[in-house]
């Protein structure tokens, strides 16, 4: 237990600050939001934990339980890193043509940050005036 809190403590250390080269921008209410797409969050969940998963809070009729209301598509689940779950919700309009994809990317978005991964592309205001987490991104290395 102490083992799997030092690595998940890392998390935040290693991974807050996402390197420059893959945050993306995304149009939203006027503004410019930057991002981290599931790939690049894939990828640092297995540098993480190589035996990551997740999977949805529910099924129906043998896929995960998706709810549709006010043409918003939303899908809650868990994510597991180092064997530790985290609730995250995944939220697109649902009109998506490749709706199942697209909510389990940022169903993976949103529960990742949950463990700190790009945790500072969250943050309303500047990352640095959170405390002692870094300015800018770390040397990169695979947790073991």
């Amino acid at each position: 237990m102490e083992n799997q809190s030092k690595l998940l403590a890392e998390v935040l250390t290693n991974y807050a600050v996402p390197d420059p080269k893959i945050v993306g921008k995304l149009p939203k209410g006027g503004i410019q939001l930057d991002f981290v797409g599931h790939a690049d969050i894939t990828r640092i969940l297995i540098e993480i934990d190589p035996m990551w998963t997740w999977e949805p809070c529910g099924w129906v009729n043998g896929r995960p339980h998706i709810h549709v209301e006010n043409g918003t598509a939303t899908m809650w689940g868990h994510l597991y890193v180092h064997g530790k779950p985290m609730l995250g919700v995944g939220s697109v309009r649902a009109d998506k043509p490749e709706l199942d994809k697209e909510l389990i990317g940022d169903f993976l978005r949103n529960a990742s940050m949950r463990f700190g991964i790009s945790l500072s592309l969250w943050a309303k205001r500047g990352f640095s005036d959170l405390g002692d987490q870094p300015a800018s991104p770390p040397a990169r290395k695979p947790l073991q």
